[in-house]
């Protein structure tokens, strides 16, 4: 990749900042233009609004898309609807960029296994910029989601649990889909994290009754309980996971070159029960990582990229936007690794970053996503079986680190 010689030159680090500014910029002329078009910030703020005037958060507010978030989000979400479309849209972005770039930025200093040079830390920020552009473009949640993840992580290997737990449970309630690498994470520390994370859990679901009638705020989370049981199955154009490949497939095996349905719901048994073997396995894995690794920023790299990369092949609601989440761990592998699986993780890399851009004029383009995952998922599963020895200057400097103390 050419991505590092690029910014490898005086304060490249300014470089990749100078970049994420003109991105904000960007998207802050974006909003003033377009402030209610192409955005999803309509239906949050909306549901701020609902919420203060007593009405349900999930009905069909048509042209306006579903409400699909936990009643927490509307009464957090109150200060940037009082902004209004325009201001609150830029400051909503402005937000996700900065705990996205604060996440991926911990992430280098407190997580990655190994030390990079100011060059290739800065490749390692500008590419994020473009692993997390689809999602900010529609003002969506996902960096800022995975952002609090990464805090989650960095936190979880200085011995910070609350901090690890507050970071975990906030990005859960931001949107459910990162809820399997948070439990992942909580893994690693069985005896200081999880009832930590459930007690910030709690303590978020438990907001909205210090802002309304408790009956009325029940009567929201009844609400939210039968939507996402609704809609679980409900699928649309935008989905890339391991279902839409395998809609490709069953289309091409019967002679058919076109477009699959991809609005088709996932009535499968089968389909259902490679999801529960998947995540069976992906546990098993990072339990059996837990076992052998005696480094805690291996560890937690190891746990985090798995628990990621299972999310984007068989979570719920997994759409192209929805890669972001992949992009800090996918381009750490990139500029991490140099061994004999390498192919992969290049691959990987161009079917996501790169492929996953291009419209999807053919089926097999709807495929680049989920099989770029794939192919990162094999790398990892590699990379988890080396133990390389850290060169004396790196076996220093992760000396000079805090540890986990494992629990039994």
């Amino acid at each position: 990749m050419t991505v590092v010689p690029m910014l490898a030159g005086r304060n490249p680090l300014k470089r990749a900042l100078t970049l994420w500014i003109i991105v904000a910029v960007v998207l802050a002329v974006r909003t003033l233009v377009e402030p209610v078009h192409h955005t999803i910030f309509p239906v949050l703020a909306g549901s701020s609004a609902h919420w203060w005037t007593d009405q349900s958060l999930y009905a069909d507010y048509a042209p306006l898309d579903f409400f699909r978030y936990p009643p927490t989000f509307a009464v957090v979400f109150t200060p940037l609807t009082a902004l209004g479309s325009r201001l609150g849209g830029i400051v909503w972005s402005w937000l996700s960029i900065g705990v996205f770039v604060l996440g991926l930025w911990r992430f280098l200093r407190d997580v990655a296994p190994s030390s990079w040079t100011p060059g290739r830390e800065a490749a390692f920020l500008a590419l994020g910029a473009l692993g997390a552009l689809r999602g900010l473009w529609n003002a969506q949640s996902n960096a800022l989601a995975v952002g609090l993840l990464l805090l989650a992580a960095a936190a979880l290997v200085r011995r910070r649990w609350r901090a690890a737990a507050a970071m975990l449970a906030g990005s859960v309630l931001l949107k459910l889909t990162p809820l399997a690498p948070a439990l992942l994470l909580c893994m690693i520390q069985p005896r200081r994290l999880p009832a930590r994370f459930l007690l910030f859990l709690g303590l978020g679901l438990a907001l909205p009754f210090l802002t309304r009638p408790p009956d009325m705020v029940a009567n929201h989370y009844r609400e939210w309980f039968y939507h996402l049981a609704t809609t679980g199955s409900e699928r649309w154009p935008g989905f890339r996971d391991a279902w839409t490949v395998w809609l490709v497939l069953r289309e091409m095996l019967q002679g058919r070159f076109v477009a699959p349905p991809l609005r088709e719901p996932v009535q499968s048994w089968i389909y259902r029960a490679v999801q529960l073997g998947t995540a069976a396995a992906a546990l098993a894995w990072c339990l059996w990582q837990r076992r052998r690794c005696d480094d805690p920023r291996r560890l937690t790299t190891l746990v985090l990229a798995m628990g990621l990369a299972w999310l984007m092949l068989f979570g719920p609601a997994v759409e192209f936007p929805s890669y972001v989440f992949l992009t800090p761990v996918l381009i750490w592998a990139l500029l991490e690794y140099r061994g004999s699986c390498r192919h992969l993780v290049v691959a990987a890399f161009v079917l996501v970053m790169l492929l996953g851009w291009a419209p999807a004029v053919t089926p097999a383009l709807l495929t680049v996503l989920p099989m770029g995952t794939t192919l990162f998922m094999c790398w990892l599963i590699a990379y988890g079986q080396t133990n390389p020895t850290p060169s004396r200057k790196a076996g220093k400097e992760m000396a000079e680190r805090p540890r986990l103390q494992y629990a039994a």
